[in-house]
């Protein structure tokens, strides 16, 4: 029943941007390009009923030490309980010098397939948001105070969802 779920999910989250050929892989992960500039990762894990949402915050760490350790803390400090990470964390993978930005929806009993539609498009800012902050802590910046995306479920999605037609900047495949 929760790969039912997950993969109506997909489907309704497909027809939001007028995709509707979106589907799992052999690996039950479906990968979208966000404005050719980062890649968002869906899996769909069978043990646990929950679909990952997952994105690469930065490709290639930091050589110098203060830089490092002024990204990490910064990172340490916006994953606290999930606050200014859209209520997922921050993992660094140093072999592979990869730090990705993942949130987690349970897709068991009682969840509609509305969930990763709407809360697709406040991952994505919060992706976005994290990679300028990134970006400028490794320019040797100070990226200023974290400021929360502004879409709730009440509202519309942001621009970044709206309608999938050609040449829109949310996703190009």
């Amino acid at each position: 029943m929760s790969y039912e779920n997950a993969k109506a999910n997909l489907k309704e989250f497909g027809k939001e941007l007028n995709l509707e050929a979106l589907d799992f892989d052999e690996n039950y992960t479906c990968i979208l390009g966000i404005d050719n500039t980062f890649s968002l990762h869906i899996t769909f894990e069978r043990n646990s009923d929950r679909l990952y949402l997952y994105s690469p915050v930065l490709d290639g760490l930091p050589k110098d030490d203060k830089i490092r350790l002024k990204l990490y803390e910064r990172l340490l400090e916006g994953s606290m309980l999930g606050g200014q990470m859209a209520g997922g964390g921050v993992g660094v993978a140093t072999k592979e010098e990869l730090i990705l930005l993942h949130c987690v929806l349970d897709m068991g009993l009682g969840v509609d397939a509305s969930a990763l539609r709407r809360f697709a498009p406040l991952f994505v800012e919060t992706v976005e948001k994290w990679r300028g902050i990134v970006t400028k802590i490794m320019n040797g910046e100070d990226p200023g105070p974290f400021q929360f995306p502004t879409p709730s479920q009440e509202q519309a999605p942001p621009p970044a969802f709206g309608g999938g037609k050609s040449g829109e900047r949310f996703i190009k495949i």
